[in-house]
């Protein structure tokens, strides 16, 4: 398994009316095909909040949107779904058998894909690319054997701790509580959470990290 960073042009779609006339940040974090060809994206954009209703009345009345459903925080955060007819990037990821990890979209950078994959569809994806003379840019690649990833039991002990509410707040369970239904002692319990959430965090660090350093 291994992960890689592809730097593509913006696509002409209406991410890049976001990106560009409106300045907004716009990650996609996932996205598939649709009956008739058409491309489904599951998006975070961020926009200043009063721009966030004029943004959205240019989405829909993009000619290629079918379709849109979003919601909208106060910070001017604007998630949801948009079924569009063109990206031809998004189409070759959806259709690929990597996992598409997000996307990141500037208005000057283009777009930066993240995704998990074999050493095999990696390659198919980069053919498929290649094939529709979409210029790209390896920007990063690295193998994941041996990276520092959950083990099996700090995978099983922190779902029992998630469920159980021990991470909400304020925690529905103690870790003496907790430990007592795992029956793990309390210190080893208090280790395996401790290096489980170091591990977790790390990845996710590492990873939002690629899809920012092109903003700066």
């Amino acid at each position: 398994m291994l992960e890689a960073v592809l730097q593509c042009p913006q696509p002409h779609t209406w991410i890049s009316l976001a990106a560009g006339k409106y300045s907004a940040t716009v990650e996609i974090l996932d996205s598939k095909i649709l009956p008739g060809n058409a491309v489904e994206h599951l998006f975070d954009i961020q926009v200043k909040p009063e721009l966030a209703d004029e943004l959205l009345t240019e989405i829909r009345r993009d000619k290629d949107v079918m379709e849109i459903e979003t919601m909208k925080s106060k910070s001017g955060h604007l998630y949801g779904l948009a079924t569009s007819l063109r990206c031809t990037v998004c189409k070759e990821v959806a259709r690929s058998k990597c996992f598409l990890a997000s996307v990141g979209i500037t208005s000057s950078e283009g777009a930066q894909w993240t995704v998990l994959a074999s050493n095999e569809s990696f390659r198919e994806l980069l053919n498929a690319i290649e094939r529709e003379k979409i210029p790209f840019e390896l920007k990063q690649r690295r193998n994941l054997e041996g990276t520092d990833l959950l083990t099996l039991r700090q995978e099983q002990i922190l779902s029992i701790a998630f469920e159980c509410g021990y991470f909400d707040f304020p925690k529905r369970i103690g870790l003496k509580e907790l430990a007592a239904q795992t029956g793990i002692k309390t210190s080893t319990l208090a280790e395996i959470l401790r290096r489980g959430q170091k591990k977790i965090l790390g990845e996710y660090l590492a990873r939002r990290s690629l899809l920012h350093q092109y903003r700066r």
